[in-house]
């Protein structure tokens, strides 16, 4: 692939394991939930963390207390979706992340970063993983509005306009081909699938468009990628 003069990363599951950030989650709802007097926390943990292992997305909290018997107002359900996506998360990058980044910035390498998910959560992510500095260019997508979420090529337009690197010259690094790639891949992008064995899309397929044009499956791989020179 050759040089690279701006290299994008997705959040979750390209730079830190995303099963962290519902650990901590299901934590800090589970420590409200028993500050009300609700339930105990490590009953709402236990039971939260087992759906979560089972495949239950989405309506895990309604599913948590129904299974606890917890008689729990529907229309409060959103103050723990809220305590969830608010609160300060206790989450540590994957080990080698920071320095790949290290390395790509003292190779003059312009890094950007593109993530889907409401902006601030995904920004107190960053910042508790300590990696913002590292950035030139920040695109939480959910800042912009639901036009901008992937597969929108929006926001990798946005980042090319700010940088004024081209499309050939430009990789974006994710996780998730149902919907990461097809937009950077319209536009020319090369594209890098990071396949962490404890990822969330693991098994994910991509649709027509989306195919990564390589994948990885440890950092070494992708620092091997990223910097090699030539072609």
């Amino acid at each position: 692939m050759g040089i690279f003069q701006l290299v994008a990363f997705d959040l979750d599951d390209t730079l830190y394991p995303e099963r962290e950030f519902v650990h901590s989650g299901f934590t800090a709802v589970a420590q409200h939930l028993d500050d009300l007097g609700v339930i105990d926390a490590e009953s709402f943990f236990n039971t939260a963390t087992s759906l979560f292992i089972a495949g239950a997305r989405g309506n895990i909290f309604d599913l948590a207390l129904e299974s606890l018997a917890v008689v729990f107002p529907a229309a409060r359900v959103k103050e723990l979706v809220q305590v969830y996506r608010e609160h300060q998360p206790q989450i540590r990058p994957f080990a080698d992340s920071p320095k790949l980044l290290q390395s790509l910035k003292a190779k003059g390498v312009v890094l950007a970063l593109i993530s889907d998910g409401p902006w601030p959560t995904q920004q107190n992510k960053l910042r508790a993983l300590g990696l913002e500095a590292y950035f030139d260019h920040l695109v939480f997508t959910g800042a912009h509005g639901e036009d901008w979420g992937k597969p929108s090529p929006r926001a990798f337009l946005e980042v090319m306009g700010a940088s004024g690197v081209p499309a050939a010259a430009c990789v974006y690094v994710a996780d998730n081909p149902s919907k990461d790639f097809v937009g950077p891949n319209r536009l020319g992008w090369h594209t890098i699938r990071v396949r962490e064995k404890i990822g969330l899309y693991g098994d994910a397929s991509p649709p027509p468009g989306g195919e990564p044009k390589a994948t990885v499956n440890t950092f070494a791989a992708l620092r091997d990628l990223l910097l090699a020179r030539g072609e």
